[in-house]
């Protein structure tokens, strides 16, 4: 019971945030922070990071329904997702992720869309991606050999990235199988690191 309540509990927040790193959040909420693959410390750094994104991004027009960018942050590394309807509205979200003190590394994932234009089914595909992302979790969550704690997904149009830190090769390549079974990944993008990546610190 207590499994399924937590279970529960990260959905909600997984629903409910985009730009603070959820699983970071969900951990807390569980009670599972311990098992991420990340000191306090560096998991405060991180989620300081994400907060002032947000606001920056939410002051440059970078959180709306036409210019959308998600941010997570895995120690110092930030991942910007999501969409956005000009080359300028991009390269603003990467300056702006690197002024913020602490960000060691930005990778940049965000799409254009194809006119510039926000079309209603903008907003159903970001329906159907909400629903793959919570279906990834689960299927990563429910695996025994994978510390799902350690992984964050983003989907846009399809495609999944991911984000996190394995201990190894054969649990970094269990959790890229899982997502690429799932019905409906168009492709899938690999941000995991192993834990003794140089990258870390």
């Amino acid at each position: 019971m207590k499994i399924f309540r937590s279970f529960v509990v990260v959905l909600l927040l997984l629903s409910v945030t985009s730009c603070v790193e959820t699983i970071i959040l969900g951990s807390l909420a569980t009670g599972s922070m311990i098992t991420r693959e990340k000191s306090a410390k560096n998991m405060k750094d991180d989620v300081i990071i994400s907060t002032i994104l947000l606001s920056k991004y939410t002051g440059n027009g970078l959180t709306t329904l036409k210019n959308n960018v998600d941010v997570t942050v895995n120690e110092g590394r930030v991942l910007l997702t999501g969409v956005v309807r000009t080359s300028k509205k991009e390269e603003l979200a990467i300056t702006l992720a690197w002024k913020v003190n602490g960000v060691r590394e930005v990778i940049n994932e965000i799409q254009l869309l194809e006119d510039g234009s926000y079309r209603p089914r903008n907003f159903s595909r970001a329906v159907i991606d909400t629903i793959l992302t919570l279906e990834i979790e689960s299927k990563l969550l429910i695996k025994p050999s994978l510390k799902s704690t350690n992984y964050k997904v983003n989907t846009v149009n399809g495609v999944v990235y991911l984000m996190g830190i394995a201990d190894d090769e054969e649990e970094l390549n269990k959790a890229l199988d899982v997502v690429a079974r799932i019905r409906g990944v168009r492709k899938v993008v690999n941000h995991i690191i192993l834990s003794d990546d140089r990258r870390r610190g």
